[in-house]
């Protein structure tokens, strides 16, 4: 009879699982919109490299006495 009574001790409630459900739920949703946030960061960061690349190229050929010596 203890191992029946230590069992349904264990046995989580309803409201248990629901609560445990949320907050994985939760910590998902934030991991995600984490992903979310460092991805649009990352992208950003590389569209400003290559506009910066890009500018820096186009600069050489408008400016050909430049200090910005051109890359062999």
């Amino acid at each position: 009879m203890d191992i029946m009574v230590s069992r349904l001790r264990k046995t989580l409630t309803v409201q248990q699982r629901t609560a445990a459900f949320e907050h994985t739920n939760k910590i998902a949703m934030e991991a995600a919109e984490d992903e979310r946030r460092r991805r649009e960061e990352k992208n950003e960061r590389l569209r400003k490299l290559r506009l910066g690349e890009a500018h820096r190229v186009t600069g050489q050929a408008d400016a050909p006495n430049s200090e910005i010596m051109p890359e062999k």
